[in-house]
């Protein structure tokens, strides 16, 4: 960490926590956190859905923006390729496992087939501050989502850069570790003010902020020979983007998100029961403890690209699963103390 000057004095976790909305993101602009050097890659509505997957895959990239007429009207993102799988299966009933996902319920998928429409994203103009931008994020909406992604917008309404949770823990991490420059902000002192804020509530333990917030998802494991219609069903259902498997003795053994499952679906000849958690899942699993801070928290995510951490006890077994969102979210929303 850079040459520290004194930490916020006195002030309770609540107290922190209500100062992190306005502090740590109103003085920074929502594009400004976004990485430049990666172009924005985009696809029609009737673009075939498997096109759209190979190359969300081969770019690394959770969401695409989808444009027509050069105008923003939606995006296509991980969560959606969840959804409309297990929509596809609830409506056919009964699913072999034998069935291959591309001839059969993905038969001629369109990108607008299983696309977010733009009224139900988090967008802002280019230029908003990121207190806004974050706001729309955790706002409301009428399908069991979560906005994974903050959209800016030129001004002609074409996209300018895709935020991601993961370009927001590595913004907080260069804040606190003196790494970006004070331009950033509109003054020194608002910089100033911010890199304090963000060394005291980003070393607070994992344990002391459970204590006294609500962070992390109960694991809710599934069955080491869960099948891929079960795998599906509960990443849709509990709307969280993973899914727990653990080993007979109850340790964890692995852990399926969307990327994992995106990684599959890359592949035309994926059958539904190659969509299995324990045929597609990380493993081995990396995890904190109530030990560790949530500086290292948003450092495994920023640097490592985790979006679900599980949180062990002393004995090695889940407690909760943390991911990026809530994390984030923790200092974005606003607390009263």
């Amino acid at each position: 960490m850079a040459t520290a000057g004194p930490a916020t004095p006195l002030l309770s976790i609540r107290d922190l926590l209500a100062l992190a909305p306005a502090r740590l993101f109103a003085g920074v602009a929502s594009d400004a956190i976004a990485r430049v050097d990666r172009r924005i890659d985009a696809v029609a509505p009737g673009d075939p859905l498997l096109d759209a997957v190979s190359r969300m895959w081969w770019r690394k990239m959770g969401a695409l923006p989808v444009v027509e007429q050069g105008r923003f009207v939606g995006a296509l993102t991980e969560d959606d390729l969840v959804h409309v799988l297990a929509e596809r299966i609830a409506a056919r009933g009964e699913t072999p496992g034998d069935l291959v996902v591309w001839e059969t319920l993905l038969a001629g998928a369109t990108v607008l087939d299983a696309m977010t429409p733009r009224a139900e994203l988090a967008v802002v103009a280019a230029g908003t501050p990121l207190q806004v931008g974050l706001e729309a994020t955790f706002g409301p909406t009428l399908r069991r989502r979560r906005k994974s992604y903050l959209f800016a917008l030129d001004e002609k309404e074409a996209p300018l850069r895709v935020i991601s949770f993961r370009d927001i823990a590595r913004y907080l991490m260069r804040l606190y570790d003196g790494e970006l420059p004070t331009t950033l902000f509109a003054s020194p002192d608002e910089f100033a003010l911010a890199q304090r804020l963000a060394w005291s509530v980003l070393d607070l333990s994992l344990g002391e902020l459970r204590e006294q917030e609500s962070i992390g998802s109960p694991p809710d494991p599934l069955a080491a020979d869960a099948s891929g219609v079960e795998t599906l069903q509960r990443m849709a259902e509990r709307a969280r983007g993973y899914a727990v498997v653990l080993a007979p003795d109850g340790a964890l053994r692995g852990i399926c998100t969307r990327r994992d499952l995106l990684r599959a679906l890359k592949s035309p000849f994926v059958r539904v029961d190659g969509l299995r958690a324990a045929r597609i899942m990380t493993e081995p699993v990396k995890t904190v403890s109530d030990v560790d801070t949530l500086c290292g928290l948003f450092k495994m995510m920023a640097i490592e690209g985790f979006r679900h951490m599980p949180l062990v006890d002393d004995d090695d077994r889940v407690e909760c699963v943390i991911s990026m969102w809530q994390g984030v979210g923790l200092l974005a929303h606003r607390h009263h103390a």
